[in-house]
């Protein structure tokens, strides 16, 4: 009768542990293009020390909030990076995926006028000019998903 009760038990607590153990954590692509018109971009994320566990995802940008499709990935320490321009702006963070991630990107390319009146402030160290305008890439990741979405 004992062994009756037990095994279920001990069934349970194997199936548990497998599952926490191959949980794979979400990378979820949150951009804001704050331009006026669609851009390319190319993303990769790649573990730490392992160029074969990369990903790349190349898409036309369009101007707005958006979200791209989400990726699992292995748990462990990774590098994304974001580029566009012909890769003249780009930008490169660290990032631990031990936790589902929420990687937000914001874009701009616009006159300096436009940057000030929304930013209050126009950093040209942080900026690069193209085509007389001033554009730039800026990226934070957060591990709880962003309340606007």
């Amino acid at each position: 009768m004992r062994l009756r009760v037990l095994i279920p038990i001990a069934l349970s607590a194997s199936l548990l542990f497998v599952a926490c153990a191959t949980s794979r954590p979400t990378a979820h692509l949150i951009i804001n293009n704050d331009s006026t018109a669609a851009i390319p971009m190319n993303f990769v994320i790649s573990e730490k020390g392992k160029k074969l566990n990369s990903k790349t995802i190349s898409q036309n940008i369009k101007p707005g909030l958006q979200e791209l499709n989400a990726e699992k990935f292995e748990k462990g320490a990774y590098t994304i990076s974001a580029e566009t321009n012909n890769g003249q702006v780009c930008v490169k963070q660290n990032l631990s995926l031990d936790t589902d991630r929420w990687i937000i990107i914001n874009y701009v390319h616009t006159d300096s006028a436009n940057i000030y009146k929304k930013y209050g402030y126009v950093d040209v160290a942080a900026l690069k000019k193209i085509d007389s305008k001033y554009a730039g890439i800026d990226m934070y990741s957060s591990s709880r998903k962003p309340a606007s979405l």
